[in-house]
């Protein structure tokens, strides 16, 4: 029998109407990640051919996905995706209201060059592939309902679609994959030890951080004596994780000089070290997913990414844990104020 990405190509290659799907604009690696993969779930509902457009990813530094990961689509090339390709954009009334509300035109403009962008691109697709094909702005995710996809075995909600999205698209290349096994083992993790991950950086202007007590006081309770591997970006959070804790074995793939990661910074630098950030960081990815048990928020891109993975085997920092499978389809605005009631009560 096929394996799922062989089931996959093959399905994925018997629709004629194709959508491009931009992926590595300006968000950070995991909120890129999931709109993909929202992005693919869509075409499969639609029955459109998926493909990708990545080769300005800001996560790569010489092929874009390529550089980490094998192709699981069809992968186009073609230069007009990089400045018109581009993501859905709020709707007229949502503009309107906040034009109107802030007496600032920039918004207004703003908008008006996006749909010029897009006319534009729809018009470019056409003429470069000669048929239907769609862009980054048609997609309209929903994860509420069934995923009924017999030819991939899937017939589950939410969760177990993304799941069997994940599982189609996180491959990682040959060396990037030996690379991480390398770091993985200079680590001496035990076979049994729980996963944390405590963010920093340029995510407060998102939402309110949780502090590494909070994580300490949950660690306690769900996973006395365990070793842990922390996932951060801040060196001086794991420094202040050891010292609230010093009973606890902790590890981590962070390097003392990280002082907090900040989305512009990583994508403005050099190849060498893009890379190496890059791989230390899917590292700690693959590390986290053999975890017995995982401690983050649900909202930060990593965190929740594993935690939709590992669910049930997970301990939310912030919402109750019979909640996660609401609170996790909700866009990062609606998880914010849900984990600040939470946390307030």
């Amino acid at each position: 029998m096929c394996d799922l990405n062989e089931r996959y190509k093959l399905l994925n290659d018997s629709f004629r109407p194709a959508l491009v799907y931009h992926v590595g604009i300006d968000a950070g690696f995991f909120a890129e990640y999931n709109t993909m993969l929202h992005a693919l779930l869509y075409c499969l509902q639609r029955r459109w051919r998926f493909c990708l457009y990545a080769d300005d990813a800001n996560f790569g530094y010489a092929r874009g996905w390529e550089d980490y990961f094998l192709p699981f689509c069809p992968m186009v090339h073609e230069p007009f995706h990089r400045f018109y390709n581009l993501y859905r954009l709020p709707s007229w009334r949502d503009v309107c209201r906040e034009t109107f509300r802030s007496h600032d035109g920039r918004l207004f403009r703003w908008k008006l060059k996006g749909c010029w962008r897009h006319g534009a691109g729809n018009l470019l697709a056409w003429g470069a592939y000669g048929r239907r094909t769609l862009l980054s702005q048609h997609v309209r995710f929903s994860p509420d309902g069934r995923f009924v996809f017999p030819e991939l075995g899937l017939d589950g909600d939410y969760l177990e679609a993304y799941r069997v999205a994940d599982a189609l698209a996180w491959r990682l290349n040959d060396e990037v994959s030996q690379e991480c096994r390398r770091l993985a083992a200079g680590l001496s993790l035990p076979r049994s030890y729980v996963g944390c991950q405590v963010r920093g950086g340029d995510k407060v202007s998102e939402t309110e951080l949780l502090p590494p007590e909070h994580y300490v006081s949950l660690l306690r309770r769900a996973a006395p004596g365990q070793d842990v591997f922390v996932l951060t970006d801040d060196y001086r959070l794991f420094q202040r994780l050891q010292s609230l804790a010093p009973e606890v074995h902790w590890h981590t793939l962070c390097s003392p000089a990280e002082q907090g990661y900040v989305n512009r910074d990583f994508a403005r630098a050099g190849a060498e070290a893009k890379r190496a950030q890059m791989v230390r960081f899917l590292a700690s990815i693959e590390i986290l997913k053999g975890a017995s048990l995982f401690v983050g928020s649900v909202t930060p891109g990593p965190s929740l990414y594993l935690s939709k993975l590992l669910y049930p085997r997970i301990c939310p920092a912030d919402c109750r844990p019979e909640d996660f499978p609401a609170v996790c389809r909700l866009p990062i605005a609606g998880r914010s104020r849900w984990a600040a009631e939470y946390l307030s009560r």
